[in-house]
C-alpha cells in the first residue's frame, strides 16, 4: 500500500488511451483479489468483455489510472470496481463509488463473490447490504443493494 494524498487523485470518465494501462489493473487486480483463481485465468481482454457498453470512470494519480469503476446504467448495476494493489485502502474505492452515483436512477446493485471478504466488508461499510445469494460461473455470489444518498433525505410530503 502506498500513503497518497487523496487531493492527487482524480476521478474522471474513461478515454480510449486508457484502455491498455486499465487492461493491466484489471489483471492485476483479479490476480491479487481472487487467489483461488488458477494462474493466468485472467486476461488483458477480459476488462474489453467485462466493460462492453458500461459507463467507466478512472481513478488516476499523476497520471497513471490506479483504478476504475464499470457501471452498467440501465439497470443501475455496478459492474465493476477494482483499484489497483498498491493503492487499496486509500479511499480510492470511496472516490470512485462516489462517482458512480450520478449513473444510478434507482437503488444501485452489485455482485461480489462470497469468497472476496475485503470486497464484502468495503461494500458494507460503505452502506451496501447483501439481499440474496446464488451460484455464477466464478463461484457463489451475494448480490448486494444500496439506497441512493438522495433516497435518505426524502420526507413524506406533510
Amino acid at each position: 500500500m502506498r500513503h497518497i494524498n487523496k487531493g492527487q487523485v482524480i476521478v474522471r470518465e474513461f478515454v480510449e488511451a486508457d484502455r491498455e494501462a486499465l487492461r493491466k489493473l484489471f489483471v492485476a487486480s483479479r490476480d491479487a483479489a481472487f487467489s483461488w483463481a488458477a494462474i493466468g485465468a485472467h486476461k488483458l481482454e477480459d476488462f474489453d468483455v467485462s466493460t462492453a457498453g458500461e459507463r467507466i470512470l478512472v481513478a488516476e494519480h499523476s497520471c497513471t489510472p490506479i483504478g476504475f469503476a464499470s457501471v452498467w446504467q440501465d439497470d443501475s448495476f455496478l459492474h465493476n470496481l477494482f483499484v489497483h494493489p498498491h493503492y487499496q485502502r486509500c479511499g480510492v474505492g470511496r472516490m470512485l463509488l462516489a462517482g458512480c452515483d450520478r449513473y444510478f436512477s434507482a437503488a444501485p446493485t452489485l455482485k461480489c463473490l462470497k469468497a472476496n471478504d475485503p470486497a464484502k466488508r468495503f461494500y458494507q461499510s460503505q452502506g451496501w447490504r447483501v439481499c440474496s445469494e446464488a451460484d455464477g460461473p466464478e463461484g457463489t455470489y451475494v448480490l448486494m443493494v444500496r439506497a441512493r444518498p438522495n433516497d435518505s433525505l426524502r420526507t413524506n410530503p406533510g
